[in-house]
């Protein structure tokens, strides 16, 4: 089964299936009318790339239009993939472009990269991981707040269809007790928000604690001959599996709920199984890695999104789920159970350069 992992490399290389690779923008990308989007930094999906494909063209509100990265000839790649024009300066793009895509894979830079863009009140998104610091989180809040700046961070697995039959079935089956979250790739800051947010959107919040358990991965290794070939980590090393222990606060004088939140190797695709008081059942959202069908739901939000000025989810549900990913990571370092009202402005989610590496590199290879 192709993995999900080779297909975001395929479609970030390829610049979204659909895209022209000419030297200059699609012709309906210069329409009158359109929003223009900035993207900030190289991303493993470039969601502002979608925006030109002939499938969503009836729908499509905005158009790529600026990106800039700090990785030399990293502009010049993207300006042929669909952006009508680079810049040298990320202010550059957030004062040209009417809203913000953030795809920076160093995650510590989301505050600063952000910082223009929420000031001049201009729509921000900003992919997975969301940022690394709770100060960073918190700030970025703020500043939306402030400055009236519609803000978006989620998966593409908070916006599913299925949310509606989940919620559903909780209400007629609960109370929820427990439930088990899968997605079946392991790496640490780019997988947990899947299952943590996807969780959190389905069945809601008030989450207590965070406990980590399990192989720790961080590391993408180096593309080797193949430019579509990528390892994880060392090939000798098996990979294994991760989990985010969460207990909830009790809700209506019930035990607190008690997530499993997995990722690691397995089969199929992602899926949450919810254990309520008078049944179970499980969830499954597409039929394998790189089903369409999974990451359409993102496309129509940020559409939606940049056109109405209207964040899908509220900014206390980011928050939260952010502090339960930096959770998970304390926990980590300390053994135990965290809280995460404990947790102070400089609990971060670990980075490693690796994988922003990989990704550049595998562009030249």
């Amino acid at each position: 089964m192709k993995s999900r992992r080779r297909f975001l490399y395929s479609t970030a290389a390829g610049g979204i299936a659909g895209i022209v690779a000419a030297g200059k923008a699609p012709a309906f990308a210069v329409e009158t009318g359109l929003l223009k989007i900035g993207q900030l930094g190289l991303g493993g999906h470039n969601f502002a790339l979608v925006f030109a494909r002939d499938s969503y063209r009836s729908v499509v509100k905005a158009r790529p239009y600026a990106f800039w990265d700090d990785y030399p000839g990293i502009n010049d790649i993207f300006k042929k993939r669909g952006f009508e024009v680079t810049y040298d300066d990320p202010v550059d793009v957030v004062k040209n472009s009417d809203v913000i895509c953030i795809e920076h894979h160093d995650y510590r830079r989301s505050l600063e990269l952000a910082r223009p863009a929420l000031e001049m009140g201009k729509p921000v998104f900003i992919d997975r991981p969301f940022t690394a610091s709770i100060y960073s989180a918190e700030e970025m809040i703020r500043l939306a707040r402030k400055h009236d700046a519609p803000f978006m961070s989620c998966s593409s697995l908070e916006l599913q269809p299925q949310l509606t039959e989940i919620a559903k079935f909780a209400e007629e089956n609960g109370p929820v007790k427990s439930y088990e979250c899968f997605c079946p790739e392991p790496m640490f800051q780019w997988m947990f928000p899947h299952v943590i947010n996807f969780a959190h959107a389905a069945l809601g919040g008030g989450i207590d604690t965070a406990y980590f358990a399990g192989d720790y991965i961080i590391e993408i290794g180096d593309i080797r001959g193949d430019r579509n070939l990528h390892r994880w980590v060392d090939p000798g090393r098996p990979l294994g599996d991760a989990v985010s222990v969460l207990t909830y606060k009790p809700r209506n004088v019930q035990p607190p709920i008690v997530g499993i939140n997995h990722i690691g190797p397995g089969p199929g695709t992602y899926n949450l199984k919810v254990y309520a008081d008078k049944a179970s059942k499980n969830f499954v959202v597409g039929e394998r890695l790189d089903d369409p069908k999974i990451f359409a739901p993102m496309f129509y939000a940020l559409n939606d999104f940049f056109a109405t000025r209207k964040p899908p989810r509220p900014y206390e549900a980011i928050l939260e789920q952010h502090r339960a990913h930096v959770a998970t990571a304390v926990s980590r370092l300390t053994g135990h159970a965290v809280r995460l009202d404990s947790l102070g402005g400089d609990d971060a989610l670990p980075y490693s350069p690796s994988a922003r590496d990989w990704l550049n590199k595998s562009y030249f290879n």
